[in-house]
């Protein structure tokens, strides 16, 4: 039954990282179509550069930086800029949720090790679990942002209300 526990507590942690990441950067998204009217035609969106995911507080910091200089941007009109605020501190705090689970999760995680009695292989099992489902957990919450996921879920849902209406693929 201990085991069992441990395990809960386990996917538990790792759920608490990865569904706050999801809310903050649905949070992000919904911003940008402030955003969108502000940024230029020529300006490229920069991608986020691969180190900041591997340490988070790179990561806000980058997002802080990009922020603030939309923010910029942004201080012409009032009810805009309360729009953008109000999105940044939900993202930002749903990203400091997630990294608090991320934290415990990495405790779970060398609890689960200690607890098969991976003995001096737990140490580095635990990094290594820890490093497949934090990899596995971000890029589930690109493809759940993405517009692969939402495509899908539509014609999920179509298919579920028209039960009687063949679809294409049939």
């Amino acid at each position: 039954m201990e085991k069992f526990t441990i395990l809960c507590a386990f996917f538990a942690d790792w759920l608490l990282f990865i569904f706050p990441l999801y809310q903050g950067k649905m949070e992000l998204m919904e911003s940008s179509t402030i955003f969108a009217k502000y940024q230029s035609s020529t300006s490229k969106k920069k991608k986020v550069p691969f180190f900041y995911w591997l340490f988070p507080p790179l990561l806000f910091h980058h997002y802080k930086v990009t922020a603030h200089k939309q923010f910029e941007r942004l201080s012409a009109n009032e009810v805009d800029i309360n729009n953008f605020y109000s999105f940044y501190n939900k993202a930002f705090a749903w990203y400091f949720v997630s990294y608090a689970g991320f934290l415990h999760a990495i405790t779970s995680t060398y609890e689960i090790c200690e607890k098969f009695e991976l003995d001096h292989l737990a140490g580095w099992a635990t990094l290594l679990i820890v490093a497949i489902v934090f990899f596995t957990g971000n890029r589930y919450v690109d493809y759940l942002c993405s517009d692969k996921h939402k495509v899908r879920f539509i014609k999920g849902l179509t298919k579920h209300l028209n039960p009687n209406n063949k679809s294409e693929e049939d």
